[in-house]
């Protein structure tokens, strides 16, 4: 991945795709094995720079990583007939579908204060 100064003039530097997904009465510990088999899935697509799962009683947010959105779109058909599958089989709904460029991140201490708990 690039730094802020190695990108060109309006050029993003990371493409992120949220996934929020209704979750109804599913236990929390359920997105977690979902998560780990997105990741499984994920990690041999050209572009794919990582994964977080945010959840809560009632709703998850996957978010997946791109280092262009270019990249991102070229696997989109395929990305979304795994999340297909996967909401279908963990029978969960999705809810919204949103597009993001990364502005700012920091997140070194995060994996640091994870460690071996979900983390890939």
């Amino acid at each position: 991945m690039r730094t802020a100064s190695e990108l060109e003039e309006g050029e993003v530097g990371v493409y992120v795709n949220l996934t929020r997904v209704n979750t109804s009465d599913q236990p929390i510990e359920n997105a977690t094995i979902v998560g780990e088999e997105m990741v499984r899935w994920l990690r041999d697509i050209e572009g794919y720079r990582g994964f977080l799962m945010l959840s809560r009683e009632g709703t998850t947010l996957g978010l997946s990583f791109w280092e262009t959105r270019e990249m991102a779109e070229r696997h989109r058909v395929s990305r979304m007939q795994f999340i297909d599958r996967m909401t279908s089989a963990a029978n969960v709904q999705v809810e919204e579908m949103l597009d993001f460029d990364v502005t700012f991140a920091e997140l070194k201490g995060i994996t640091d204060f994870l460690g071996e708990q979900g983390m890939a």
